[in-house]
């Protein structure tokens, strides 16, 4: 099963994402030490989604309180050349929650990565913050959020192509391809708060016919 073959696939970035996390951590001074120990690292996009497959990009970002910010970039850099290291591709970030937040207010690719972010490693309360704080900023303002993804989706579209007769449809951005249907979830998660197609024909978004198409 394809969905199994990818959760299998992520459950194995995320432990070497974690052994090397756990490296790194033996060669800190106990200044950076001390840094680390508040840092989250968390995956989002398809990472976050566990859905992975085998040259698949980790997206990931390195969230912190905002104290000892400069020793938390220096772990950061180092983190990262070991995951690029050990031959793994790696969009990477290092935030607080308010920054993320506030990015993903200001824009739509970055507002649909964080709806799906999960905890690696690290404290999950700084999680369950950039959660709150999305989720307060999302009721805010729902129907304009809804409005930017669709149309960011609208010029993905534009970039990739409107015609089944495409000699190499773009199987995640194409018309009809992958981001439809993420585009779908998000949308739940933004006008309906929902967290899976089920709860999505439960509130009335979907029927159940689409739910399993």
């Amino acid at each position: 099963d394809p969905v199994d073959t990818s959760r299998i696939a992520t459950g194995l970035f995320d432990a070497v994402v974690c052994d090397l996390w756990q490296a790194l951590a033996a060669t800190l001074t106990p200044a950076e030490r001390q840094a680390a120990a508040g840092i989250t690292l968390v995956a989002h996009g398809g990472f976050g989604r566990q859905e992975m497959a085998p040259y698949s990009d980790i997206d990931l970002m390195l969230l912190h309180d905002g104290r000892a910010a400069e020793t938390v970039a220096t772990v950061a850099a180092r983190f990262v050349q070991d995951l690029f290291d050990a031959g793994l591709q790696v969009g990477q970030s290092v935030r607080t929650a308010a920054e993320a937040v506030r990015l993903a207010r200001d824009d739509a690719t970055i507002l649909t990565t964080l709806l799906e972010a999960r905890a690696v490693a690290g404290p999950a309360a700084e999680v369950e913050r950039l959660s709150s704080r999305l989720r307060r900023m999302i009721g805010r303002s729902r129907r304009a959020q809804a409005a930017r993804l669709i149309e960011a989706r609208q010029e993905e579209a534009d970039r990739y192509g409107h015609t089944v007769s495409l000699l190499e449809p773009n199987v995640k951005r194409s018309p009809g391809g992958l981001r439809d249907i993420q585009l779908v979830r998000w949308l739940g998660v933004i006008l309906f708060g929902s967290e899976s197609f089920d709860q999505l024909v439960a509130a009335g978004g979907i029927t159940a016919a689409d739910a399993v198409r």
